[in-house]
């Protein structure tokens, strides 16, 4: 366990290196968890980079609008207003199965502004259809577990396998 480590040129002992990620950790989970602390006070239902996303998208739902409605398969077509050379682009919206044809829905677990738009006009509730890990209950609950302190060396257990140096990664030496 006194071996150095040459990453960057640092040359710091592997203690070290394993003292100040342990520090580095706990540090990054105690201001993620007082920040849940405030976002609760605050009464929000999701951290403020998800809100924002659904705000942003709720602004958009606006301008959307559905001429086409599939009772059948309970799917909407959904025509986006033209802004430059993008627009009057077609969406299809699937209420049952809670997917869009663009895929954000799939992709960031917040319903697109394709979707809020059908969500809104069949009186649906929007802020159910986010996905649940973006909670923020969840949220702290992530950042909310103990940490042990770091122990000395002296403490520490011997790996029961024998550590080998990879001989396939080779340090890249320059010339001159």
């Amino acid at each position: 366990m006194d071996q150095w480590s040459s990453e960057s040129g640092s040359r710091l002992p592997l203690i070290a290196i394993v003292e100040i990620t342990l520090q580095c950790t706990v540090h990054y989970f105690v201001a993620r968890e007082k920040k849940s602390r405030v976002m609760l006070s605050n009464s929000q239902l999701w951290t403020n980079f998800e809100y924002k996303m659904f705000i942003q998208w709720h602004q958009k739902s606006i301008e959307h609008t559905f001429p086409k409605y599939n009772h059948q398969q309970q799917s909407v077509s959904i025509v986006i207003k033209r802004q430059s050379e993008y627009g009057h682009n077609t969406h299809v919206v699937k209420i049952a199965n809670r997917e869009c044809s663009c895929g954000k829905r799939t992709q960031f677990g917040i319903p697109c502004s394709h979707a809020q738009r059908v969500y809104i006009a069949y009186n649906i509730n929007v802020a159910s259809m986010v996905k649940d890990y973006y909670d923020l209950m969840a949220y702290k609950n992530t950042y909310s577990k103990a940490f042990e302190p770091l122990y000395p060396k002296d403490y520490w257990d011997v790996p029961a396998f024998e550590l080998v140096h990879d001989t396939t990664i080779r340090i890249s030496t320059r010339p001159g």
